[in-house]
């Protein structure tokens, strides 16, 4: 059988699944507010008009925490259900997008610069609105999305200037993200240089796409979250980080794997504590 071509390749790289659609996903978007922000300029004249959501907490705690939520590939904001409970029921706020060609937002593709963007102009659209965001919390792709939205020089505009980082099963860099694609596609794990080469040519350096290479330049409070039979994402990605983050909080679980850590109770638990903690005056829960 013939290899697509490193365009058709490309194409299908950046096309993600439909993500299930759940009746809790409706409900939970129904509590939140919703809105929409446009994403232009970063790609191939590419405009994308995304869907964001806020939730806010019944009784918000003191210093009005914001937290924003990055999903995985293939997903979208509300897969964050028991985080968003958990956050909001100890009196945080969040917000989320759906990235584009994913949940509510608009088009059929997707990319890494896009999704950086995306959370870039929803953390400044909600300080304009006077709710700095006090957190981030990226799961898988969307992790290794909003650590290179907070460093300099590798996707275009001014990097997101945000004190807490977490970072729930995220591959450090996008050969690790790929290998798992190249997998499930069917395709020899060769063709990784074409995917590079190919987005190298659409005026993207994918051998940047490294949150090794920029580890200092990440927020000051850094929590690396992963399970050790994840199968998607190896382990070995969240310790090679906190190696060269020995300030950093590393979190390994065990039987959880790639897709239920969202759900994980030590997880929600953590991330809970993590947000609560960054407020002297909010003791860990």
């Amino acid at each position: 059988m013939t290899q697509p071509d490193a365009e058709a390749l490309f194409e299908r790289w950046c096309t993600p699944g439909v993500p299930d659609t759940r009746p809790g996903d409706t409900a939970l978007g129904d509590k939140a507010t919703r809105g929409s922000l446009v994403i232009s300029g970063v790609q191939d004249g590419m405009v994308d008009d995304i869907r964001t959501y806020l939730w806010e907490p019944a009784e918000p705690a003191a210093g009005n925490p914001c937290v924003v939520l990055v999903h995985g590939w293939g997903s979208r904001s509300t897969h964050f259900a028991a985080i968003i409970r958990a956050l909001t029921q100890a009196g945080v706020r969040c917000a989320a997008f759906d990235a584009p060609g994913h949940g509510e937002s608009g088009g059929t593709t997707a990319s890494l610069p896009r999704i950086a963007t995306g959370l870039r102009l929803l953390c400044a659209d909600l300080a304009e609105a006077g709710t700095p965001v006090t957190a981030v919390v990226g799961y898988s792709f969307g992790g290794l999305a909003a650590g290179l939205a907070c460093v300099r020089d590798v996707i275009a505009g001014r990097p997101l200037a945000v004190p807490s980082l977490a970072l729930i099963s995220t591959p450090v860099h996008l050969a690790s993200a790929t290998r798992r694609w190249l997998e499930m596609a069917g395709e020899p794990q060769s063709r990784s240089v074409d995917l590079m080469a190919e987005l190298t040519r659409r005026g993207f350096d994918g051998a940047r796409f490294d949150l090794l290479k920029v580890a200092n330049d990440l927020p000051e409070r850094l929590l690396l979250l992963h399970d050790r039979s994840d199968d998607e994402v190896p382990a070995s990605d969240a310790e090679a980080l906190a190696a060269l983050r020995p300030d950093a909080k590393l979190l390994l679980t065990e039987r959880f794997g790639h897709a239920r850590m969202l759900l994980a109770r030590p997880v929600v638990q953590e991330i809970t504590d993590f947000v609560r903690a960054r407020h002297d005056d909010l003791p860990p829960s």
